[in-house]
């Protein structure tokens, strides 16, 4: 192989084999300090929990205080109980003991006392300077060891603390200052064996005596709560409760020992225990180690700590290891990889090439993908110098296109979207660019053209998707809707011609779909008009601008006022009267729509009880409720229950309109809806009958009150044979059903003589008046105008 194709390797190689000894090092250190952040972090554990220990035992010993000072006479087997319980458990707890204080003169009464009470031989002691204990020679007084929680048998009983020196001068200072006496290193004269141990007493005084002064309290004392703690012990307990304790040496050493200072002895734990005699204070800190400090009272000890060899908390470079390891195979392996990579490279620039096509293809349609459409439309728009270089955008969708996925399924859906693909791809030219960019969603960049060849194109396409699809034996049908925008001089940017054919798009779906609108001047003002309005809205209840008008309603027999339906109004300070077909629309789309329905539910009951108040209020009181409403569930049911107890009118005075839609929407994910409103006692109608999806399940599935004709069918009901057949229709199957039926849109006394003619008894319309303010409807209902009765006579319809 030529040394210019092996250059490459060996400078891989080197780089790889530095890396793998740098990262090697990196790790080393990494472990050795995390090996020693753990150490420490156990050993002030084990710290821890020998001072929680100790204090747990002085916590004993100054119960056994509170007891001899809440006493002056605690007998022995008083002692022997208190001291059980406090030493259940207390496996470091070599004994507690009571040591009263024996003046001279009351020596031999208190030895008498001794042997009165069970303690064999029981004498005043003292321990010689070789460790012997003999009968103590006379003094001025005594600390003697009379109670104890050891046996009787034991050779403590007696033992004078003051005759051991080491043991006496804590004695005394702990009585001046009131205060823990704490003997750091003591050999237990009751075992046999070496054993040592931290001796402490906390003084004892007489009730009711001061000690306020050092005179005072020496004057007071009574004795001391005495007890010896074995330190071995404790430490083994806590180190067999930690497995990782397991992994330490602990040595003990008195506070202050210089570096030839061996460990106390016996308080070595863990495998170097045995080789504890050789360690000294200077040795254990040259060595990787850590320390903490014990503290009772005024007694100090330090704690020093090394690790295990070969231990669980010992330095350990085995991961060090594996990344030196894993650095030189992986070196090896990027070397061979560069060996083949060297004799194929044709094969990956082949394979890129490919990869770089395939990032910008859609890979259901093989169309262009969103990505490489916008590099498309951007160098489009940038290029735009004359009339020439005009390009309009289409923007389409499939109507309806999730029934087909839910309906057939999603690999049908996919077929679907090819098959599209291919239909849209064949009705461009050559050089105009076709892209799907998510979902059903398509653009159609239409180069060199303009409004009329994007008109001719867009019907094509909808001509051309219109045709049945036929996929595995399934005819499908789709139609589409587009948007077009196109591009001039005053388009800012390609972004914004997107969001002028979206805006375009969405004025087809609203207008009907399966078909093309084009994005203009006049669209963006109805858009801002739009934004305009639904700003303005928000607030508009707070602000008090909303209110309701109220149309009668009619007995078409007598002209009587029977009802009312209450319209919503909005009066803007500015706009002056707003439709409600301008501002509806808007706030069921922005969700404005449940404000201003709370508004209409609580005004319409406040009137209808100011009525009733005035004992003139019509039988019933309609509202209107959209499906964006009834989507809320219970939230809306809930409102209307509340407001109705606490306007405090009668439910079956409130009607709730639904049109044939609203219901077919409603009632198929909330059926259980109407029935709640039923139960309530709200009546409920079916508005505008006949210009939606009529269903007589409807009619007979759910509880409804009454029946309106839509007032399209009224309108041409004297001059349409058709809408006189379908009124007649509705008016007969509403008496079958036993339904109330009102006709809404009446103008002429003709449309009401044939109503009448026909069966309908209630009407609705300008011929009786058109929606009024409260206080004229409230004007009209006190006088109970009734409207003239139209002419009967039957009419004949034209054609």
């Amino acid at each position: 192989m030529p040394a210019r194709l092996q250059l490459p390797m060996v400078i891989t190689a080197v780089i790889g084999l530095v890396l793998a000894v740098f990262c090697s090092s990196l790790m080393w250190r990494w472990e050795q300090r995390a090996a020693h952040q753990e150490f420490v972090a156990v050993t002030q554990s084990q710290v821890a929990a020998l001072q929680r220990g100790l204090d747990e035992y002085l916590n004993q010993l100054q119960a056994l205080r509170a007891l001899f000072e809440a006493s002056d006479d605690v007998t022995r087997p008083e002692f022997e109980s208190f001291a059980g319980r406090l030493l259940a458990g207390q496996k470091a707890i070599q004994n507690l003991s009571w040591v009263p204080r024996v003046k001279r003169e009351e020596r031999t009464e208190h030895e008498l006392h001794g042997l009165a009470v069970g303690l064999p031989n029981y004498r005043i002691r003292a321990v010689t300077s070789n460790d012997s204990i003999v009968i103590a020679p006379e003094k001025d007084e005594y600390f003697p060891i009379f109670y104890s929680s050891l046996p009787v048998t034991s050779r403590i009983y007696g033992i004078d603390l003051l005759s051991q020196p080491g043991v006496g001068v804590h004695l005394l200072r702990a009585r001046d200052e009131d205060t823990l006496s704490a003997v750091p290193n003591f050999v237990l004269h009751s075992r046999d064996d070496d054993v040592h141990a931290f001796l402490f007493s906390l003084p004892v005084y007489r009730r009711h005596m001061p000690r306020d002064t050092v005179e005072q309290r020496r004057a007071a004392l009574a004795g001391f709560a005495h007890g010896a703690f074995v330190t071995g012990v404790a430490m083994e307990q806590v180190v067999g409760q930690s497995a990782m304790a397991r992994g330490l040496n602990l040595y003990l050493f008195v506070d202050g020992a210089d570096d030839d200072a061996r460990p106390i002895h016996g308080l070595s734990v863990g495998p170097a225990a045995r080789r504890a005699e050789l360690a000294t204070f200077g040795s254990l800190r040259s060595q990787w180690h850590a320390t903490g400090t014990l503290v009772a009272g005024p007694a100090r000890w330090i704690l020093v700590a090394t690790p295990v060899g070969n231990g669980p908390l010992a330095e350990h470079h085995d991961r060090s290891g594996l990344v030196l390891i894993g650095g030189l195979v992986i070196t090896a392996l990027v070397v061979l990889f560069l060996r083949s990579s060297i004799h194929h490279a044709h094969r990956l620039l082949r394979a890129n090439e490919e990869i770089s096509s395939l990032a910008h293809k859609d890979p259901l349609t093989g169309l262009d993908n969103r990505r490489a459409f916008n590099e498309r439309l951007a160098a489009a728009f940038s290029g735009r110098r004359g009339r020439d270089s005009a390009f309009t955008l289409l923007y389409f969708d499939l109507d309806h296109f999730k029934d087909v996925n839910d309906t057939l399924g999603h690999p049908i859906g996919d077929m679907l979207l090819q098959q599209v693909a291919t239909r849209v791809s064949a009705v461009v030219r050559r050089d105009d660019v076709v892209a799907r960019v998510g979902g059903d969603e398509f653009f159609i960049l239409q180069h060199h053209a303009d409004e009329a060849m994007a008109a001719a194109l867009a019907e094509r396409i909808n001509q051309t998707l219109a045709e049945p699809f036929l996929i595995q034996g399934n005819d499908v049908h789709v139609t589409s809707s587009i948007g077009i925008a196109l591009c001039t001089k005053k388009t800012p940017t390609a972004d914004m011609l997107i969001v002028q054919a979206d805006l375009a798009l969405y004025r087809a779906k609203g207008d009907g779909r399966n078909c093309f609108r084009f994005h203009s001047e006049t669209f963006d003002r109805e858009v801002h008009e739009r934004v305009s309005i639904s700003d303005d809205l928000r607030g508009a209840v707070d602000r008090g601008e909303l209110c309701l008008y109220y149309q009668p309603q009619i007995e078409l027999a007598t002209g009587r006022i029977v009802g009312a339906e209450a319209l919503l109004r909005w009066k803007h300070p500015e706009r002056g009267l707003v439709s409600p077909g301008q501002f509806i629309p808007i706030a069921e789309r922005t969700g404005a729509i449940m404000a201003l329905g709370e508004f209409v539910i609580s005004e319409a009951c406040r009137q209808l009880q100011e009525w009733n108040q005035l004992g003139i209020a019509p039988n019933v009181l309609a509202i209107n409720c959209s499906a964006s409403q009834f989507k809320a569930g219970g939230d809306l049911i809930g409102f209307i229950d509340a407001t109705v107890e606490l306007s405090g009118v009668t439910p079956s005075q409130l009607e709730v309109e639904l049109t044939e839609s609203v219901l077919m929407e409603v009632t198929k994910q909330h059926n259980t809806l109407l029935a709640r409103l039923h139960q309530l006692g709200v009546r409920i109608a079916i508005d505008d009958f006949g210009t939606g999806y009529s269903s007589l399940s409807y009619l007979t599935s759910y509880p409804f009150s009454r029946l309106k004709i839509a007032q399209e069918l009224v309108f041409d009901v004297t001059r349409e044979r058709r809408n006189a057949t379908v009124v007649r229709a509705a008016i007969r199957l509403a008496d079958e059903l036993g339904i109330e039926c009102i006709a809404e849109g009446i103008e002429t006394p003709e449309q009401a003589a044939l109503l009448i003619e026909a069966g309908c008894n209630q009407g609705q319309g300008f011929l009786f008046g058109r929606p009024v303010a409260a206080a004229e409807m409230t004007a009209m209902l006190r006088e109970r105008r009734e409207v003239p009765k139209p002419n009967p006579a039957p009419l004949s319809l034209a054609g």
